[in-house]
């Protein structure tokens, strides 16, 4: 038993010495941490470029031509010629209204013409008698007065008549309304057997004209006032004067992809704004420019030279615009900088950065101040000099 005992014993030491050992030898020093590679990014050069002297205001859109087309005469619509939201071409018939009431006055105004047409023939053969027998002393010169009053009465019942049946003609011309303008029309408020023209004209729909189209907006005075002395107040367009270029921007729209031309401004300088009224016209053969919307105009004066970078480099926290350059040893560094306008996706520095700077424009996300940064190929900067634009035409309208 004793020998069993020991023998137990030394069985459960000698796995237990066995697997500290393996154990171990199975430790490994700790590895030294490794620091990720630089982040990769592509910088630019600023350029200098020749941008516009433009200013920026916010309008509305009208139509070159906006007309409402309602009922002038009383009656049933009888029938809708055309669809709503279609293009028309002047003259084309639109709507038609319920014509035979003014058929029965048309031929009652006829008709009543025509009795007063025999009464002025008895007048006149009347008259032409008196005055044979007034000749001989047959008659007193009061008769032949008397019918030389009853035939000019004939006549202007004549007259009276006829001008009654010239408005028969118009009102029953007028049960067939047709459009004013060519242009697209748009939902019409009335439907076939509406009673129109009841108390007033009524509404039956709005034309508009959309090939070209007005910008309307408020220039300040004092803008409007510089402009003007610069000019020897004389306006654009006046006095063989080119007219003034004006860009468009809708609202889903970068930059002001749409060229028109000052047209004419208000004659007075509203009081209570202090500001003018100034309305510009662009063409819009394929209607991307809606009536009605709101629109970013920009009117151009001229051009001067300015420093560039792409729009996407300027970034802006609390302490306001700023843009990454890589600086000595690659090492990231933040410029603020002072800002213009955007042209062509390039934004204007006007502050904070030298020529020789390398703008970082991809990677922004992975750049930090301090941090080291790996160069990828650069980008070319803009050309600085852009394509010469078209000679300003003159506006039409």
């Amino acid at each position: 038993m004793r020998m069993n005992g020991a023998r137990a014993a030394w069985l459960l030491i000698v796995p237990a010495v066995v697997l500290t050992g393996v154990i171990g030898g199975c430790k490994r020093p700790p590895t030294a941490f490794t620091p990720p590679p630089p982040a990769e990014v592509t910088v630019a050069k600023p350029a200098k470029r020749m941008v516009p002297i433009a200013l920026e205001y916010t309008g509305t859109v009208r139509g070159y031509e906006e007309v409402e087309v309602r009922a002038r005469v009383r009656g049933f619509l009888e029938k809708k010629h055309v669809q709503d939201g279609k293009r028309v071409t002047k003259g084309e018939l639109l709507f038609s209204i319920d014509p035979r009431t003014f058929e029965a006055t048309l031929s009652r105004a006829k008709a009543d013409q025509s009795a007063r047409e025999a009464d002025l023939r008895l007048a006149e053969v009347t008259l032409e008698r008196t005055q044979q027998a007034g000749a001989s002393n047959a008659v007193s010169k009061i008769e032949v007065d008397r019918a030389q009053a009853q035939r000019d009465a004939a006549l202007a019942q004549v007259e009276q008549a006829k001008a009654v049946v010239r408005s028969a003609e118009l009102d029953l011309e007028f049960t067939q309304i047709k459009a004013p303008i060519s242009g697209r029309i748009g939902f019409v408020p009335v439907e076939v057997g509406d009673l129109v023209g009841a108390t007033e004209p009524t509404l039956l729909a709005r034309l508009i004209n959309d090939e070209k189209v007005y910008a309307t907006y408020d220039m300040e005075e004092r803008t409007v006032l510089e402009s003007r002395k610069a000019n020897q107040n004389r306006r654009p367009g006046e006095d063989g004067r080119p007219n003034l270029v004006v860009r468009l921007g809708m609202s889903n729209e970068v930059g002001f992809p749409h060229e028109g031309y000052f047209d004419r401004a208000d004659n007075a300088v509203n009081p209570q704004t202090g500001t003018i009224r100034v309305e510009s016209i662009f063409e819009n053969k394929d209607g991307t420019i809606l009536p009605g919307a709101y629109v970013r105009v920009q009117p151009v004066y001229g051009e001067r030279e300015a420093m560039t970078v792409p729009d996407v480099a300027v970034l802006l926290d609390q302490r306001g615009r700023y843009v990454l350059v890589v600086g000595a040893g690659n090492k990231v560094e933040r410029r603020d900088v002072r800002v213009g306008e955007v042209v062509d996706r390039q934004r204007i520095i006007v502050e904070g950065l030298e020529e020789s700077a390398s703008v970082i424009v991809n990677g922004l996300q992975r750049a930090r101040p301090g941090a080291e940064v790996r160069v990828s190929a650069p980008t070319p900067p803009a050309s600085p000099t852009p394509a010469k634009a078209d000679e300003p035409k003159p506006a039409a309208g």
